[in-house]
């Protein structure tokens, strides 16, 4: 049985807001070494401030550990109800910044 590289790429729709990179751990070593220190984390999330070509920061959020239910029930890009902040994962580290601030 052949093992997928599944990767959803979810840009950010305003400035300051975030982006997403959702992926299996192939699919994120195959993108480049970068990636790797959320590949091969603990924690299975990673994030970076970046910048569009307007100077206007955005979040890019890496997701590596999410479930085979999550990968099976989670909306493509492309379509209107594409969301990865529910994914759980994501929920918590939400949760957790924000008792922390």
């Amino acid at each position: 049985m052949r093992t997928m590289s599944r990767v959803h790429l979810y840009p950010h729709k305003e400035p300051n807001g975030t982006g997403y990179i959702v992926a299996e751990r192939r699919g994120l070593r195959a993108l480049a070494k970068k990636l790797e220190q959320a590949a091969d984390g603990a924690v299975g999330l990673e994030t970076i401030t970046l910048y569009g070509s307007d100077g206007h920061p955005y979040k890019l959020m890496i997701v590596t550990d999410i479930t085979e239910d999550e990968w099976q029930n989670l909306p493509l890009p492309k379509e209107k109800n594409s969301d990865p902040s529910t994914l759980d994962i994501v929920k918590i580290y939400n949760d957790f910044k924000s008792t922390a601030e």
